[in-house]
Order: structure tokens, then sequence, then C-alpha cells
């Protein structure tokens, strides 16, 4: 969901990997369904349902060509943008179930079976083969809101009814949900004011126009070193290696409004086991790598410690809580 763009230098750099000397023991793995099922025995497709040079691209592509190295055979990413991911997951969701076909899944996963109810690509078809992890978000205000933290936020908007806007960058995103999620719980009520994307609400927002926001922090950092805009609270758990003295959510009052934009790799559900066991095998091996950890870290991207069956559910806790907050909130679809 986020639009983090990178120069092709960075992106280059990024995925620099040093040839390893690993063995590769998963291509072993594969033989356990015996000498009538080779896998992988040709090119392994990696769909990211996102434009390249986004944050979603960068990292994938980092984990799946430390992948190519250790396993056997070779991975290529290809983008297939459009209809809020949908277009990307409809592709892998109808390709052959072989192994050769995969998706990078994201929040859009969990989101777009509600969000699109006649969307039949469920996030029930795909099986994990891991996590690569999460980048944070940031609330912020413009620099003429007289507010230091979220709670004293709450309490001014709270004597404003009416008079605070925030920007709706499309119903699905990660932004848009975490705003609502915060007025669920605190009861708010602003006025929503509808945009394509970020960058146009960010800069109303640091104008003056907007007065609160939930922004991706490579969209915040900008305007925040600029004195445009205040952070108030990352959205994540951990504070963030971008914004250290800025508190967490949860250290600001709020556990319950943790939220990431996350990344990861799925297959459909029907795959051969031997393929599945193998891609687990070398994406542990890959996310594992130093290597990849710094590239990550270099991204801002924290990388998790989780095996396939907990981002497995994982995601299904991401659809059931995303669901619910659509339902009780009425958010439907960007026109």
């Amino acid at each position: 969901m986020n639009r983090r763009k990178f120069s092709e230098k960075t992106i280059h750099a990024a995925l620099g990997l040093a040839a390893s000397t690993l063995l590769p023991t998963a291509a072993r793995a594969a033989s356990a369904s015996g000498p009538a099922y080779r896998y992988p025995e040709h090119v392994i497709r990696v769909i990211v349902p996102y434009p390249a040079g986004g944050i979603a691209d960068v990292v994938i592509r980092a984990v799946t060509s430390k992948m190519a190295l250790m396993g056997s055979q070779a991975i290529v990413v290809e983008n297939r943008p459009g209809a809020d991911g949908r277009i990307g997951a409809e592709a892998v969701a109808r390709a052959q179930p072989d192994g050769y076909t995969l998706l990078e899944a994201t929040p859009a996963l969990a989101v777009n079976e509600t969000l699109y109810p006649a969307f039949k690509t469920r996030a029930r078809d795909f099986r994990a083969i891991g996590a690569v992890g999460s980048t944070s978000s940031v609330f912020v205000v413009n620099k003429d809101v007289p507010v230091k933290t979220l709670k004293e936020f709450v309490a001014w908007a709270r004597g404003r009814p009416d008079k605070v806007n925030v920007p709706n960058p499309g119903s699905g995103t990660t932004m848009y949900l975490g705003q609502e999620l915060f007025f669920q719980k605190t009861g708010l009520h602003l006025t929503t004011v509808g945009y394509k994307g970020q960058p146009p609400g960010a800069l109303d927002l640091s104008r003056g126009l907007l007065q609160f926001a939930l922004l991706s922090e490579s969209i915040a950092l900008p305007m925040i070193h600029a004195g445009k805009l205040r952070p108030l609270a990352v959205s994540s758990d951990k504070r963030t290696r971008s914004l250290p003295d800025v508190p967490t959510v949860v250290e600001a009052g709020f556990p319950d409004v943790v939220v990431q934009s996350w990344y990861g790799l799925v297959a459909p559900k029907s795959i051969p086991v031997a393929a599945l066991k193998y891609l687990k095998t070398v994406f542990a091996q890959a996310i594992n790598s130093p290597e990849v950890g710094k590239q990550l870290e270099s991204l801002g991207c924290q990388r998790w410690a989780i095996d396939a069956s907990q981002f497995d559910r994982f995601i299904e806790q991401e659809r059931e809580r995303w669901a619910s907050l659509m339902k009780s909130r009425n958010i439907a679809a960007s026109s």
C-alpha cells in the first residue's frame, strides 16, 4: 500500500547481493516426492501487485534475490499493479498451483475481499511461504495545531466538532483504515476529504488545509524535517529508526491502534507439498541472512521472526480485524 519511491541507484544498491557460498540445501528437500516429481525445474515468478520502485517491490526483490542464490533456480519478479492489488492477486490465484507463480502478500490481501464484495479471490486461497516484515506510519498534525501528543489531539479535536479535517487517500489503504481505527477507539468524528493517494493529502496537510493524518514515514519525513508537520506517534509497537524520539501508539496510550504495512510471500493453496517445503526452506535461509537483514533495515523495514504457519494465522487475524472495522464504520471502496 505504500508507494515509497527509490532511485535506480538505490534499488541496485539494495539488491547488490554477494554471491552465496551456501549449498542449496532446499533443492534436496524437493526430492521428498521421489523421482516422479522434481522441483524446481524452471524459473519461478513472483507477482508484485504494485509498480516497480515502491517499498513493496524493493523489499520482496531483496529477499527473492537471496532466495535464488541459496536455491537451485532463478526467481523473477513481475510487477502487476492496478485495482488496489486485485489484478496481481487474481493472476496468481488463477495460475497453475505448481509452485512456479507466487504472490507478494500485503495488507491488500486481507482487505480486498471485504472492501470489494464482487472480488472472488480470498486470503484463504493462498498458503504462506514466509513473512518479510513491516514498515511503520506516523500520526501527524500540521504545525499550527497546538498539540504534541495523541491524547492532546483527541482533547483538542473533541472541542472542535466539524472543524477538523483529515485525508482519505483510498478506502483500502493502511493509512485510511488506521485513521478510522483510531477514530473508532477514541470516539472522534472528523471530516474526511477524499484524495487520490497520500501525496496530495499530505501536501494539503502541510499547507494547513487539513489538521491530522496517518502517513507513511516516507511521505511524512521530509515535511517533518522541514517543520511543516509535527509527529505525535508512530503506528507500530516499536520505535522506528527514522523517528527514534517519537513514541509508539502503545507508549502514547493507544495499544489497540497498532497499524503497519506488512510484506510476505504466499503461494496458491494447492501447491505441491514438496514445492512448498523447498520454498519455505530457501525463504527462511534468505530472510535470516545478515545481508537481507541489513538491506531491510536500510529500507525502514522491520524484519519479522515468525514462521509460515504464524504468518497464515496473522493474515487471517488481519482479515477479521479490518472486516470488522469496515462493517462497523460503513467503509466502502473509493469511487
